[in-house]
């Protein structure tokens, strides 16, 4: 239901929806990246703390 709101025209109107510009996309892609970065670094804290590996690499 979200993406007809903002691929309908007519309803975009109505909610008075308006296209992103530069400076907000990369308000909106940096804010989107924060939780990927804090995850890993969790991981490798975890990892050096309690010597317990998350992940193991493919050998």
């Amino acid at each position: 239901m979200q993406i007809i709101v903002v691929v309908v025209p007519q309803i975009a109107e109505v909610f008075k929806l308006v296209p992103l510009n530069s400076i907000q996309w990369t308000y909106t892609i940096g804010i989107s990246i924060i939780p990927l970065i804090i995850m890993e670094i969790q991981k490798k804290f975890e990892e050096v703390k309690f010597g317990k590996t998350i992940y193991q690499k493919a050998r």
